[in-house]
């Protein structure tokens, strides 16, 4: 099970990174729209804060090493939330 969220993490990254194997501000921007939407809802700027907290290196971009610190923050953070949306999405297969 960890093998295949780890390759969904993976994947999702991939799907959006540049040529340069990074995701700009708007490949992320998107990515957060599809895959996290909940966050719309948290304020108009939620998204740009976001950014700018994980674009560590403040380079403009989100390298995978960002990414994944973001995802494990996300999910340490937001653990009973998590359960019951994949519980939610195994529903709809």
């Amino acid at each position: 099970m960890e093998e295949f969220a780890l390759g969904a993490m993976f994947g999702v990254y991939m799907s959006k990174q540049g040529e340069d194997g990074k995701l700009s501000k708007q490949a992320f921007l998107e990515m957060l729209d599809e895959e996290l939407p909940s966050f719309k809802g948290q304020g108009k700027n939620t998204g740009e804060e976001i950014f700018k907290g994980i674009d560590m290196n403040q380079d403009g971009s989100v390298d995978f090493k960002e990414f994944a610190l973001m995802v494990a923050g996300y999910a340490c953070g937001s653990y009973d939330t998590l359960q019951k949306v994949m519980k939610e999405a195994q529903k709809k297969k």
